[in-house]
């Protein structure tokens, strides 16, 4: 059987597995070397505790990368499925082709766009005094290394995209050891600062690059990197972006909610408010990710099977892609609420941070699950011809009503509307989903019949 047509005969349950977990360790191992760049910059002799602030301060920016880099990724990686799918095995390796011309060209636009405008950018985001030479400090070095961020992002994605998931967290895994080793050279031993942590990022993003462009060239794979495939095709950019408005919409709709929660947090709870909530949101990275492999690995179930117009496969896939990610907050809840103080010494020694941190983790984590069906939804709504609704959802998740909450809950709660904000939002969205999949897809569990398309 082959890793392309497995995608409709091979049990739900065991095709999902196969293609999550690879994605899930990837995701997992990259939100661990973030968490180690954090606890390694929060231990920072003297300055740990202003250095996390200006990570955290610095989170919009970077964030608009990523989601760049999302829309590029899961735009082109949705597409190649579909293609193959289609049996367009060369609209599928010219996909490819374009999803490297617009990472190089969007990453270097971002580059140029950053220094000509970056004191500018510092000042609408807020960052000031002595945060603002660690904050210049840091993004300044990964904003020189955003083509290799984009592109270290998408690759593994790529590869995953047309059947091979085992390799592509083989490519995310060996980046992210990497990291934690540069790490470990640079802060500790070289004494580079923040500036190390930095450093070792963008080296390990350059190695990620080399290893999924030496893969596509040298495997017998079922894309091939070939000049043609290059030529930048405005019907394939726009369908890339079609599917990767989703992504990009959420991760841009994160953007405007983390400069307002920033506003929020140094307005309700100070600086060291901004720091605690670096510390609390790298702890719930750790059980986001898996969360988002699952999601990643029914990416390509979904739209294969989509194409194929096997539904209920396709409903199939979502259910239990929805039982697991729960399973995996649940647990994260329950080891953050049983050992938050362990957790949190791990980032810093400093007392004041320290005491805000324990108690906004509890509180953050708390309802972390209902991060689930928004998740989900908005995903699966993506790859069925429904992305204007999917491009609604996490605009309207992020961007207003997180926005609304945490600017508003704070005022009738004090400082633990912050740190319940995120889980009210999802609550809210999770609603929001369910009736707009009920209205959209309930006639398939009557029925049975086609997907209603927009």
């Amino acid at each position: 059987m082959s890793k392309i047509n497995e995608l409709e005969s091979k049990p739900v349950g065991k095709l999902l597995l196969q293609y999550s977990m690879p994605a899930i360790l990837g995701l997992f191992a990259n939100s661990f070397y973030i968490v180690i760049d954090r606890i390694f910059i929060g231990n920072i002799p003297n300055i740990g505790a202003i250095a996390l602030n200006a990570v955290g301060l610095t989170v919009p920016i970077t964030t608009i990368i990523l989601a760049l880099s999302a829309m590029i990724a899961f735009g082109s990686a949705g597409n190649i499925s579909i293609k193959l799918g289609q049996d367009k095995r060369e609209e599928a390796e010219n996909t490819l082709g374009n999803a490297f011309v617009l990472s190089i060209v969007v990453g270097i636009t971002i580059t140029a766009l950053f220094f000509v405008f970056q004191n500018k950018v510092f000042a609408f985001i807020g960052i000031q005094g002595e945060t603002l030479s660690y904050a210049k400090s840091y993004t300044t070095i990964i904003v020189l290394g955003t083509v290799f961020n984009m592109l270290g992002f998408a690759l593994p994605i790529l590869v995953r995209s047309y059947g091979n998931p085992t390799f592509s967290a083989i490519i995310t895994l060996t980046g992210c050891a990497l990291n934690i080793g540069l790490d470990v050279l640079f802060i500790p031993v070289l004494n580079m600062g923040i500036e190390g942590a930095a450093v070792a990022t963008v080296l390990s993003q350059f190695v990620t690059v080399i290893l999924g462009l030496a893969y596509f060239k040298t495997q017998k794979t079922t894309l091939h990197i070939e000049k043609r495939i290059f030529k930048v095709q405005p019907k394939l950019v726009k369908e890339i972006v079609s599917i990767g408005l989703s992504p990009f919409s959420n991760q841009l709709s994160i953007t405007v909610a983390q400069f307002v929660s920033n506003y929020a947090l140094r307005l309700y709870g100070g600086e060291s408010a901004v720091g605690a909530m670096t510390i609390i949101t790298s702890v719930a990275s750790m059980f986001l990710m898996p969360v988002y492999g699952i999601a990643q690995g029914m990416q390509p179930i979904v739209g294969y099977n989509y194409a194929k117009k096997l539904y209920k496969r396709v409903i199939k896939t979502l259910a239990q892609a929805i039982i697991l990610g729960l399973a995996i907050l649940g647990t994260g809840t329950c080891l953050t609420l049983l050992f938050p103080a362990s957790i949190v010494g791990l980032f810093n020694h400093n007392s004041e941070l320290a005491n805000i941190t324990l108690v906004g983790l509890t509180k953050y984590m708390l309802l972390l699950p209902f991060a689930v069906i928004p998740t989900f939804g908005s995903g699966f709504m993506s790859l069925t011809n429904r992305a204007k609704t999917a491009v609604f959802i996490n605009i309207t998740r992020q961007a207003i009503i997180l926005t609304l909450v945490i600017c508003f809950l704070p005022r009738l709660i004090g400082t633990n509307g912050l740190w319940f904000a995120q889980s009210i939002a999802d609550i809210l969205s999770s609603l929001l989903v369910v009736l707009v999949f009920v209205k959209g897809y309930g006639h398939i569990f009557l029925k049975n019949e086609n997907i209603k398309s927009e």
